[in-house]
């Protein structure tokens, strides 16, 4: 198999990326490349017996992409993501090598998504509506990492398209329980300093809790990028004589150590990666009704689920949470890290295997399995 990735940060992506190529090739004992087009974000270092291929602009992201599909063009699978669609999809029909697409976000209507336009070389951003769903839809087949991202692949798509979902999954034998002391409560928001993450969401609902309830509770925000100047303003201005810490990036998960609930506000999250990393930690976690993070937390059994974009039902789960006994907390973050077994790293490469085994037989037909039968 041939995977592919355009990296602009690091991040969740860039993990999943990796590990789908290392659980592959270990655990399946698939042949494995990787084109890996560093735009922005570093890489890290590859799977032992993963041919890394690191390029950093389209020529020679062509190339090397071209180079590994001529090794076995009737034995080889390309799995790339949507960034790179339009070019994988049409270099790879040149050698009659099927493509499985990932989708690591959510079509919005109205919000661009960064793809690489092959006419301008580079990566533009692209409503929707815009993007060149004729290419797109020669795809073998699209992967949604969670259940919103595929609904947004099918509604969005103006030609029929094969569109399966298949979670994402972390690694959950690395995550030690989190120390929960019974105060502070210890908010946290793992992201990227984006706009589009809605952090500023969180800290209008911190700024909003009642005054016994915010002398308990701290909120850190882990992460940096654009937004972080404004972010830092807003806190400033909105929660005086609170403890709202911003703790820049953290390596190697060292903010579950700091954690006891998790939060987030983004309702176009792919799937939310830091959401199921905190379960599998044993810490509950508080996300919006939409977006691809609801479908990991059980409402009122591993968390809580709030409506999207409403500032009150944001205020009103941060001070429920924070009024959370230690043994409540601890309840929670139980059941959190049984749910969070559920999306075994091993079941995701088995059903990663099990497509690229399918889409070659595929022609322009719908699969005979449903979408529900290839759900991992």
């Amino acid at each position: 198999m041939v995977l592919t990735w355009l990296t602009t940060a690091s991040g969740g992506a860039e993990r999943s990326t990796l590990e789908l190529a290392q659980g592959l090739r270990e655990l399946l004992g698939v042949d494995v490349a990787v084109v890996w087009w560093d735009n922005g974000g570093a890489l890290r270092p590859g799977p032992q017996d993963v041919r890394m291929r690191q390029v950093a602009d389209l020529d020679a992201y062509e190339r090397a992409l071209v180079t590994e599909l001529g090794v076995d063009p009737a034995g080889t699978v390309l799995i790339g993501a949507h960034r790179t669609a339009m070019v994988d999809i049409a270099l790879a029909e040149s050698f009659a090598v099927p493509v499985i697409s990932v989708l690591r976000g959510i079509l919005v209507a109205d919000q661009g998504l960064r793809t690489v336009d092959p006419r301008e070389r580079r990566l533009v951003p692209r409503l929707p509506g815009d993007l060149d769903w004729d290419i797109l839809s020669r795809a073998g087949c699209w992967v949604g990492v969670s259940e919103a991202a595929t609904r947004s692949i099918r509604e969005s798509s103006p030609r029929p398209v094969n569109a399966v979902t298949i979670h994402n999954a972390v690694r959950l034998d690395l995550y030690r329980k989190a120390r929960k002391p019974p105060l502070p409560r210890r908010f946290s928001v793992v992201a990227r300093t984006e706009p589009w993450k809605l952090i500023d969401q969180v800290i209008r609902a911190f700024a909003r809790l009642p005054e016994e309830l915010a002398a308990r509770a701290q909120l850190n925000i882990y992460g940096t990028g654009t937004a972080l100047p404004e972010l830092r303003r807003l806190a400033e201005e909105l929660c005086r004589g609170q403890d709202v810490r911003f703790r820049g990036h953290v390596p190697d998960h060292r903010w579950l150590a700091g954690t006891d609930v998790l939060v987030t506000a983004c309702d176009i999250e792919g799937f939310g990666r830091s959401v199921l990393e905190a379960g599998g930690a044993g810490i509950p976690q508080i996300v919006p009704d939409r977006g691809g993070s609801t479908e990991l937390v059980v409402p009122g059994i591993t968390g809580l689920v709030y409506p999207a974009g409403d500032p009150a039902g944001l205020t009103a789960a941060l001070a429920e949470a924070a009024g959370w006994p230690a043994s409540r907390l601890d309840a929670l973050g139980s059941r959190a890290r049984l749910n969070a077994r559920s999306f075994s790293q091993t079941r995701c490469f088995l059903a990663y295997a099990r497509l690229a085994q399918e889409v070659p037989e595929w022609s322009r037909h719908p699969s005979p399995l449903s979408a529900a039968d290839r759900t991992a």
